[in-house]
């Protein structure tokens, strides 16, 4: 239920966005930081202390390529939170947005658990939120999706320190402020 509160919460914001002016560019930064801010105040468990920091540049993109995003950063947040920080008192998620040469770049960092050994999201993706996420990146936005586990090798023995998730866009569905 809760997830399904989240979806319909993260879709109020981008029509909140849109009902300002359908024609304009929507700020995608704006719109992490509202859905960031729903994430946590409806899904994170209230004994938990979780940051959210959206990092990077403002980019606009058109309604029909920030609806999908918007959806896709939410089931990531949701996944982080769910998952990742799952039975931490405390933890933080980081999005940053960049732009690069012909591409946008959207990430989504976690400091939780880290990923199964066995996880692979493009063959068999685990859950509904992340086929929801592979199809949105892959079919709506015709970008791509990594997902890796965060090692710190700086230790005697590899550390994981949580999760990343990537997504890419061609830079010609993207513009700059």
């Amino acid at each position: 239920l809760t997830e399904a509160v989240n979806r319909v919460l993260s879709m109020s914001v981008i029509h909140e966005f849109l009902s300002q002016d359908e024609h304009r560019p929507i700020n995608v930064k704006d719109v992490c930081q509202r859905i960031a801010s729903q994430v946590t105040q409806v899904s994170a468990n209230p004994e938990q202390e979780i940051s959210i920091q959206v990092q990077g540049s403002s980019i606009r993109l058109p309604a029909s390529q920030a609806t999908p995003l918007a959806m896709v950063v939410n089931e990531l947040m949701l996944n982080a939170v769910e998952h990742g920080l799952k039975d931490r008192p405390r933890g933080t998620i980081r999005i940053l947005l960049e732009e690069a040469d012909d591409t946008v770049s959207l990430q989504v960092e976690d400091d939780g658990q880290g990923l199964p050994a066995d996880f692979d999201v493009e063959h068999h993706p685990s859950s509904l939120g992340l086929q929801i996420v592979h199809t949105l990146v892959t079919d709506d936005l015709k970008g791509r999706l990594a997902m890796e586990s965060i090692v710190d090798a700086s230790e005697a023995e590899p550390v994981i320190r949580g999760t990343r998730a990537v997504v890419t866009l061609p830079r010609r569905s993207a513009r700059m402020l």
